[in-house]
C-alpha cells in the first residue's frame, strides 16, 4: 500500500592501485542486493560496506518473510492473524503477538478515524479484485465490525467479537522493514536500507555519506517516477496515497484507506503522504492517519515527533519546516509550501 522509491546505488570511487587490494575493498565497501515478498509488496534489502553484504541481506529478507508468514499475513493460513480471524479467538505462548497488538492498539487510539478491524472493509468493498459498491446497509454493518470494542485482550489471549476481522494493513510493512533494519544491524552490517512496499528504512553509511537521497514517487506519475528527493539518515519513511490501490466505477475513483467511522474509502484533496520517523511501524501508522485525517493530521504528526511531505490533488505541497534543508523538487509543475512544526 504504501510506495517511496530509493535513489541508490551510491558509488563510491577508490583509487586503489594493488589488485589485491582492490578486490578486498571492493568485497568490503560494495552493495549487496536480495529481494522478496512480503505482506503483499515487494522486500528489497541492500547492504553497504559489509563483508559478506549478501548473506546478510538474505537473512532480513528471510527474517521479513518469517514474520508475515507466521504474525502478520491475513491470507496466510500459517499466520497468528489468520488464525485468529478464523476461530475469533488465538492464544500467544510466546507474548509477542499479544504484544504487538497492544502496541497497535495504542497508537490506533491516537486516530479515532482508524481501526485495527478493517479486513472486513476490504473484503465488502473488494479492493483487492475488481472492486464493488456495497449496499448502505453493508457498509453500516462493517462499520459495527471494526469498532474496536470488538478487539478484546486478556493476558496472553485475544478476542474478536461480532464477526469483527483483524488486520495489520496500516501497520505491518513498517514493522517488518523496521525489524529488517534490526537483523542487518545485529549482524554487523555498515549500512544499508530495507524497503517492504511504501516503507523505507536506512542506516549507517553507505560508504560514502551517512545521509540516503530517497526519491518521493509522483502520484500523478508512473511506478519508479518522482516530483522530489528528500535526504535522509537512520530513519524511516512511509507514503500512503490513493494512486496505488482503488478501483473505478461510474467514473469514481474508491481507493484502498477506509474511514473506520463511515466505513468508505476515504476522500479527500490529498492524494499522497510521506511520514519520516526513527520507527517503521510508526511511520507506517502516520502515513495512513494523516492521509485520512488530511491537514487536521498535521498536529498529530507534531506531537509524533514526525516529518511530513502532504501531496493535494492540485499539486501543492505541504512539507515539514524541518525539512526545509533536506527536501529537493525536481518538478517544477508542484508548488510547496513548508509549515512550521517547532
Amino acid at each position: 500500500m504504501k510506495t517511496v522509491k530509493k535513489l541508490l546505488p551510491i558509488f563510491c570511487v577508490l583509487a586503489i592501485c594493488a589488485v589485491f587490494v582492490f578486490s578486498f575493498v571492493k568485497d568490503m565497501y560494495s552493495e549487496k542486493t536480495q529481494y522478496g515478498f512480503a505482506c503483499g509488496s515487494e522486500v528489497k534489502v541492500t547492504v553497504f560496506g559489509t563483508k559478506n553484504g549478501e548473506e546478510k541481506a538474505k537473512s532480513a529478507v528471510d527474517e521479513i518473510k518469517c514474520i508475515d508468514e507466521n504474525f502478520l499475513s491475513d491470507t496466510i493460513s500459517t499466520s497468528a492473524v489468520y488464525k485468529l480471524n478464523e476461530q475469533g479467538e488465538y492464544t500467544d505462548d510466546g507474548g509477542e503477538f499479544i504484544s504487538y497488538i497492544n502496541e497497535c492498539v495504542d497508537l490506533v487510539s491516537k486516530c479515532d478515524k482508524m481501526t485495527l478491524l478493517s479486513k472486513p472493509f476490504v473484503d465488502t468493498w473488494d479492493i483487492s479484485g475488481e472492486g464493488r459498491v456495497p449496499s448502505h446497509e453493508e457498509i453500516a454493518e462493517t462499520v459495527k465490525k471494526a469498532d474496536m470494542k470488538n478487539l478484546t485482550v486478556s493476558g496472553n489471549r485475544v478476542t474478536l467479537l461480532n464477526g469483527a476481522k483483524l488486520s495489520f494493513g496500516a501497520f505491518g510493512k513498517g514493522t517488518v522493514c523496521e525489524k529488517g533494519v534490526e537483523i542487518l544491524k545485529s549482524e554487523g552490517a555498515k549500512g544499508g536500507i530495507v524497503t517492504v512496499g511504501g516503507t523505507v528504512g536506512v542506516f549507517g553509511s553507505s560508504g560514502k555519506s551517512e545521509d540516503f537521497t530517497v526519491g518521493v514517487r509522483n502520484p500523478f506519475g508512473n511506478a519508479g517516477e518522482y516530483f522530489a528527493t528528500v535526504s535522509v539518515s537512520n530513519a524511516f519513511l512511509s507514503t500512503s496515497g490513493d494512486y496505488e490501490k482503488y478501483f473505478e466505477k461510474d467514473g469514481k475513483r474508491y481507493c484502498h484507506i477506509f474511514d473506520a467511522q463511515t466505513g468508505l474509502p476515504v476522500e479527500s484533496d490529498i492524494t499522497s503522504v510521506t511520514v519520516i520517523t526513527k520507527g517503521g511501524t510508526q511511520s507506517d501508522f502516520l502515513s495512513t492517519a494523516l492521509f485520512i485525517l488530511g491537514e487536521d493530521g498535521v498536529s498529530l504528526a507534531k506531537k509524533e515527533n514526525a516529518e511530513f511531505i502532504i501531496v493535494k490533488k492540485d499539486k501543492s505541497v505541504l512539507i515539514s519546516s524541518t525539512l526545509r534543508d533536506k527536501f529537493h523538487l525536481v518538478d517544477d509543475s508542484f508548488s510547496v509550501s513548508f509549515v512550521e512544526v517547532n
